[in-house]
Protein backbone atom coordinates (compact mmCIF):
# COMPACT_ATOMS: atom_id res chain seq x y z
CA UNK A 1 0.00 0.00 0.00
CA UNK A 2 1.42 3.36 -0.99
CA UNK A 3 0.73 6.72 0.56
CA UNK A 4 -2.24 8.74 -0.65
CA UNK A 5 -1.53 11.91 1.29
CA UNK A 6 0.11 14.84 -0.42
CA UNK A 7 3.39 15.90 1.11
CA UNK A 8 3.51 19.34 2.72
CA UNK A 9 5.42 21.89 0.62
CA UNK A 10 7.63 23.30 3.35
CA UNK A 11 8.92 22.64 6.85
CA UNK A 12 10.63 25.02 9.26
CA UNK A 13 13.57 23.51 11.10
CA UNK A 14 14.92 25.74 13.88
CA UNK A 15 13.42 28.67 11.97
CA UNK A 16 15.00 27.72 8.62
CA UNK A 17 12.68 27.02 5.70
CA UNK A 18 13.24 23.73 3.87
CA UNK A 19 11.26 22.95 0.71
CA UNK A 20 9.77 19.46 0.57
CA UNK A 21 9.58 17.67 -2.78
CA UNK A 22 8.59 14.21 -3.92
CA UNK A 23 11.55 12.07 -4.98
CA UNK A 24 11.18 10.44 -8.40
CA UNK A 25 11.12 6.66 -8.73
CA UNK A 26 14.31 6.80 -10.83
CA UNK A 27 16.19 8.80 -8.20
CA UNK A 28 14.87 6.47 -5.49
CA UNK A 29 16.29 3.47 -7.36
CA UNK A 30 19.56 5.27 -8.13
CA UNK A 31 20.14 6.50 -4.57
CA UNK A 32 18.66 3.43 -2.86
CA UNK A 33 17.19 5.76 -0.25
CA UNK A 34 13.64 6.77 0.67
CA UNK A 35 14.67 10.39 1.10
CA UNK A 36 17.46 12.91 1.26
CA UNK A 37 18.21 16.29 2.76
CA UNK A 38 20.24 18.94 0.95
CA UNK A 39 21.27 21.43 3.61
CA UNK A 40 22.93 23.81 1.15
CA UNK A 41 19.76 24.19 -0.94
CA UNK A 42 17.48 23.73 2.11
CA UNK A 43 15.54 20.99 0.33
CA UNK A 44 14.15 17.64 1.45
CA UNK A 45 13.09 14.98 -1.06
CA UNK A 46 10.88 12.05 -0.09
CA UNK A 47 9.96 8.96 -2.12
CA UNK A 48 6.21 8.44 -1.82
CA UNK A 49 5.78 5.09 -3.60
CA UNK A 50 5.71 3.21 -0.30
CA UNK A 51 3.45 2.84 2.72
CA UNK A 52 2.37 6.03 4.46
CA UNK A 53 4.17 4.94 7.64
CA UNK A 54 7.46 4.76 5.70
CA UNK A 55 6.87 8.17 4.11
CA UNK A 56 6.16 9.74 7.52
CA UNK A 57 9.18 8.08 9.13
CA UNK A 58 11.37 9.19 6.22
CA UNK A 59 10.13 12.78 6.34
CA UNK A 60 10.84 13.00 10.06
CA UNK A 61 14.21 11.31 9.46
CA UNK A 62 15.20 13.98 6.92
CA UNK A 63 13.95 16.80 9.18
CA UNK A 64 16.22 15.40 11.88
CA UNK A 65 19.14 15.47 9.42
CA UNK A 66 18.40 19.15 8.82
CA UNK A 67 18.31 19.83 12.56
CA UNK A 68 21.54 17.87 13.06
CA UNK A 69 23.25 20.10 10.49
CA UNK A 70 21.82 23.33 11.92
CA UNK A 71 22.91 22.35 15.43
CA UNK A 72 26.47 21.65 14.19
CA UNK A 73 26.48 18.19 15.73
CA UNK A 74 29.26 15.65 15.12
CA UNK A 75 28.60 13.63 11.96
CA UNK A 76 30.15 10.40 13.23
CA UNK A 77 26.91 8.75 14.40
CA UNK A 78 24.40 10.98 12.62
CA UNK A 79 22.69 8.30 10.51
CA UNK A 80 22.33 5.88 13.40
CA UNK A 81 20.92 8.50 15.78
CA UNK A 82 18.60 10.12 13.21
CA UNK A 83 17.18 6.75 12.11
CA UNK A 84 16.36 5.67 15.62
CA UNK A 85 14.93 9.04 16.69
CA UNK A 86 12.62 9.25 13.64
CA UNK A 87 11.21 5.77 14.30
CA UNK A 88 10.87 6.51 18.02
CA UNK A 89 9.00 9.78 17.45
CA UNK A 90 6.61 8.43 14.81
CA UNK A 91 5.85 5.49 17.11
CA UNK A 92 5.30 7.82 20.05
CA UNK A 93 2.87 10.05 18.15
CA UNK A 94 1.01 7.09 16.60
CA UNK A 95 0.43 5.28 19.90
CA UNK A 96 -3.12 6.19 21.02
CA UNK A 97 -2.10 5.64 24.64
CA UNK A 98 0.02 8.80 24.33
CA UNK A 99 -2.87 11.05 23.29
CA UNK A 100 -2.86 13.10 26.50
CA UNK A 101 0.92 13.58 26.46
CA UNK A 102 0.91 14.43 22.74
CA UNK A 103 -1.89 16.93 23.25
CA UNK A 104 -0.02 18.50 26.18
CA UNK A 105 3.18 18.84 24.12
CA UNK A 106 1.45 20.23 21.03
CA UNK A 107 -0.72 22.76 22.87
CA UNK A 108 1.89 23.94 25.34
CA UNK A 109 -0.18 22.53 28.18
CA UNK A 110 -3.12 24.79 27.37
CA UNK A 111 -6.46 23.05 27.02
CA UNK A 112 -8.22 23.84 23.76
CA UNK A 113 -11.80 24.97 24.06
CA UNK A 114 -14.16 23.46 21.50
CA UNK A 115 -16.94 25.66 20.14
CA UNK A 116 -16.59 28.46 22.63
Amino acid sequence: MTTKSKLPNVVYVLGHEYLIEEMSKNLFKEREAYGDCDNEQRKIRIYCGVASSVVRDTLLHEILHAAWNLLYLDNEKEEKVVSRLATLLVGFFDDPRNLNVKSFILTGGQEKKLNG
